[in-house]
């Protein structure tokens, strides 16, 4: 982008959010990523990458000076591995609150490992027993002259040999189909979110930001040897930990509804995909086909369609619920000066799709998180926002400043943005360029 547009458009985004306190916040820079999540029961069962810390709702409600009386209801319409869910549980557990979570995820696979850590949480060693009853009865049968024999899908990343050996992806399935077989109810999804952590060890391939990464020296684990050393985890946890009293659903649905409960919320906090060019889809794709979360390649290609659109990684519909809206022309104000910072070529019809589609999911979320807070409710959304394009046609898509704008016009007041760190990108220098914790209050 030529420097007079870079700077109108870093004019724009100033303009839109100059009424709101702007901070930077050391103490939230290590809690926007999984800082100590892999060492701490339940979180640990699964690494995904794109979760923050689970500190980070104890940190907030702090900050906000509000101490939770008898109860804390908390909802996160896009709830990933579920930990602002587990969080706030944990939270209830520590100050004798009744809690109540409940979340949203789209990704069929992730919507299972969210579920289990909640409903596992909540039953503490309770589970225990099934569990590890269930677990020697999948081994039995794998091990058994009857093992069930599952065909590999019908997937070229988990057919690739150079990624997976043949065998070891059969004895993926094969123990997918014993757990099917052996197990059912909670017992059921604590097992198949074992397995689903077993895949990455079980071959060459490792989530690296967008995309799986191809590590030729890597030494690939036995497929049940993976398996059982998840599962010892998820027992341990299990066994050491009280139960609660307390409720948490985590539904398979869309984040752009909020909720199917009452509302009245005491917090809402969501980290939704950022507008970049990652699929998530694509990046926990091998996990949901050992699962058999799809069966062809039409139904994760539905699965795609289905999700926010944040990337240009396939074709979203072109259809834009704010254009028919009273605030139609308040949006657009919003946005058009991203859209006329997008330059020519190639790429330009995806980029200027994935802005109106990404304001549009994001109006469409916050108008619903506004008709279920509760009326002296928080929410807090973190974001990055993301560098586009090279050299002089380098644009910024301020997230962070384009949904604190559209919050305003969903019957929010932004109370301030937290910058938590400054992004560092090839060939993109802005003020913009960071990852930011947003707290919006009901206007």
């Amino acid at each position: 982008m030529a420097q007079a547009g870079a700077q109108a458009l870093t004019t724009h985004y100033r303009s839109l959010q100059q009424s709101w306190k702007v901070s930077h916040s050391e103490a939230y820079r290590r809690l926007v990523v999984p800082n100590g999540n892999s060492s701490q029961p339940f979180h640990r069962w699964f690494h995904l990458k794109e979760a923050y810390s689970s500190q980070l709702l104890s940190q907030l409600v702090s900050d906000s000076g509000q101490t939770p009386q008898a109860t804390l209801r908390v909802c996160d319409p896009y709830s990933g591995s579920g930990t602002t869910l587990l969080s706030a549980l944990e939270v209830g557990s520590e100050q004798g609150l009744s809690v109540d979570v409940h979340g949203t995820e789209r990704n069929p696979f992730i919507w299972e490992l969210a579920h289990s850590k909640v409903a596992g949480r909540i039953a503490g060693r309770e589970a225990a027993k099934d569990f590890a009853a269930s677990l020697d009865a999948v081994e039995e049968l794998y091990r058994s002259s009857e093992r069930p024999v599952e065909p590999v899908p019908e997937q070229a990343t988990l057919r690739n040999e150079r990624y997976f050996a043949r065998e070891n992806v059969e004895r993926l399935c094969s123990i997918r189909r014993a757990i099917d077989m052996c197990a059912d109810g909670l017992s059921r999804s604590l097992l198949r979110v074992s397995l689903a952590a077993a895949v990455e060890s079980c071959g060459r391939l490792r989530r690296d930001g967008r995309a799986l990464r191809f590590t030729p020296g890597r030494q690939p684990k036995d497929a049940w040897t993976a398996f059982s050393e998840r599962a010892a985890i998820v027992l341990q946890d299990l066994e050491v930990t009280e139960p609660l009293d307390a409720s948490g659903t985590v539904r398979l649905g869309d984040g752009r509804q909020c909720s199917e409960t009452k509302g009245d919320f005491d917090w809402i906090i969501f980290s939704p995909p950022y507008p970049n060019n990652i699929d998530y889809t694509e990046v926990y794709k091998t996990e949901a086909w050992v699962l058999g979360c799809y069966e062809t390649a039409e139904e994760m290609r539905t699965q795609r369609q289905l999700t926010v659109r944040s990337h240009p990684s396939i074709r979203f519909k072109r259809d834009y619920s704010y254009l028919a809206g009273e605030n139609s022309d308040a949006v657009s104000r919003i946005i058009e000066p991203v859209i006329l910072a997008v330059p020519e070529g190639k790429y330009r019809s995806g980029r200027v799709e994935v802005i109106r589609g990404y304001a549009d999911d994001m109006f469409l979320t916050l108008q619903s998180c506004r008709r279920e807070i509760a009326p002296n409710g928080r929410l807090a959304f973190i974001v990055g926002n993301s560098a586009h394009a090279s050299g002089d046609s380098a644009f910024i898509i301020a997230a962070d400043v384009v949904m604190g704008a559209l919050a305003e016009l969903a019957g929010w007041r932004v109370t301030e943005v937290r910058i938590a760190r400054e992004l560092i990108r090839r060939n993109a220098d802005s003020e913009f360029l960071r990852e930011s914790v947003v707290m919006l209050e009901p206007a």
